[in-house]
């Protein structure tokens, strides 16, 4: 038996929360021209924090399924239970978003694109375990050479040149086409190496890139922001090399520095974050229709909603999850 990584299943719940905290600050930044310019700061401060989260999902499902041998059956049904799940997800949100939220919302248009923007990382996980054999036989055959040759040119075309919009028409397979594989890939490194990381790891180093890097999009954003009299998104990217750059190291940083001690609390929370992460989305939208979070400060409003909607939504998943509906969650 593989003894539980108890270190993944909080940085899980990390995860969990930070993107309910990103999902929350998107409504106050998008409110920009109804905010005072502390309340945006706070919004922008909580939602640059947070966009680490997802790369940590992606290098979460990487740490685990790529470190362990591949199991094609295995990998069959999680693919037959992730798609079961984003069709029904869908209906609910399609059916939520048209009568309670009064969206007008094309039918044809979900054959292209999520319903809901949350949804896209169902898209993308699926199509990575649909690959899953193949990235499974290339990282089996890569060196420490290869390895680190892959990290520097993920980082160099998806990141920095991804960002100044150059080659991005004729995209390099593997290192730039899916940008999110290289967080999957990245996470399994990670495992790996994990005795040389722990060796020569720096925390001072880390701890002052994860703060660079998210002083300058929070300042960047802030007076571009301003500039274009609109909330301006660009940076905040999971494919910005800052983003990037904070996601790998504050990884690192919090995976070696956590005790890799059972927490039954911790491991329970870890279990219902796939289910929290699908529907949260629904009890937020309700929240925020009732509660005038414009005239709530966000560095006070933030935290209070974010208590809300994940103690409603973690209540909502762990009574789903003792019905049969619980192996998809």
């Amino acid at each position: 038996m593989i003894k539980r990584n108890y270190r993944l299943d909080l940085l899980r719940v990390i995860s969990m929360i930070m993107v309910i905290v990103i999902h929350i600050a998107n409504y106050y930044c998008r409110s920009f021209n109804n905010l005072d310019k502390i309340s945006y700061i706070g919004a922008l401060i909580f939602n640059t924090i947070s966009r680490i989260s997802v790369p940590f999902f992606f290098m979460i499902s990487g740490a685990t399924l790529l470190s362990k041998k591949y199991d094609k059956d295995k990998n069959k049904e999680r693919i037959i239970k992730k798609i079961i799940t984003l069709i029904v997800i869908t209906i609910i949100y399609f059916i939520w978003d048209k009568y309670y939220m009064n969206k007008d919302i094309n039918i044809i248009s979900l054959l292209s694109k999520p319903e809901r923007k949350l949804l896209w990382f169902m898209y993308a996980i699926i199509g990575i375990y649909i690959a899953l054999p193949f990235i499974k036989c290339m990282i089996d055959k890569m060196e420490k050479e290869e390895d680190k040759l892959f990290v520097i040119l993920w980082i160099i075309f998806n990141g920095i040149l991804k960002g100044f919009n150059i080659g991005n028409t004729y995209l390099i397979p593997i290192i730039s086409g899916t940008y999110y594989l290289g967080y999957f890939i990245i996470g399994h490194m990670i495992i790996k190496y994990y005795d040389y990381i722990e060796k020569n790891k720096n925390n001072k180093l880390l701890l002052m890139t994860i703060s660079l890097s998210f002083l300058i999009i929070v300042i960047s954003t802030y007076f571009i922001s301003n500039i274009n009299d609109k909330h301006f998104t660009k940076l905040l990217t999971y494919s910005n090399v800052l983003i990037m750059v904070a996601s790998l190291s504050s990884f690192i940083y919090l995976y070696f520095n956590i005790k890799d001690k059972e927490n039954l609390i911790i491991s329970k929370l870890s279990n219902l974050s796939f289910g929290v992460y699908l529907i949260h989305g629904i009890i937020l939208d309700y929240i925020m229709r009732v509660i005038p979070y414009q005239n709530i400060c966000s560095f006070i409003g933030i935290p209070i909603i974010l208590i809300m909607v994940t103690f409603l939504t973690i209540i909502i998943v762990n009574v789903l999850k003792k019905t049969y509906i619980r192996k998809y969650l």
